[in-house]
This record gives C-alpha cells, sequence and structure tokens, in this order.
C-alpha cells in the first residue's frame, strides 16, 4: 500500500487530533456545566483542526502530485 497523506503526514494527525480534541471540549463543557464559552472555545478549535487538516491535504498533493 502506497503512503497516504493520512498515514505519512505528522500535520495529518495534528489536525485530527485538534478536531477530536475540540469536539471533546464541547462535549465536556455541555456534560460538566463548564462555562458558557468553553462551548464556543471548543468548536474554534475543532474549525481550526479542520482547516490544519485541509491545508495540510493540499500541501501533500502539491508535492505528491501522481497520487
Amino acid at each position: 500500500m502506497a503512503p497516504s497523506y493520512l498515514t505519512r503526514s505528522r500535520l495529518a494527525w495534528l489536525g485530527i487530533a485538534l478536531l477530536l480534541g475540540g469536539f471533546a471540549v464541547t462535549a465536556v463543557a455541555g456534560a460538566f456545566g463548564l462555562p458558557p464559552w468553553a462551548v464556543p472555545v471548543g468548536y474554534f478549535v475543532a474549525l481550526a483542526g479542520s482547516g490544519v487538516l485541509f491545508v495540510g491535504w493540499l500541501r501533500w498533493k502539491a508535492a505528491h502530485p501522481r497520487r
């Protein structure tokens, strides 16, 4: 199996970790009654993670045009 963006890129793993971390913050904030500002912060972290994931994918495609 050829290496792919999700298996070889640390940036992809960082983006996935940010996505999961952001949604975890949102879930924990709702479940445990944390301050209301924690919910949008969690969504913002998840949005940043998706941006990192997308930009990393664009960079991977530019560096590996045949895949």
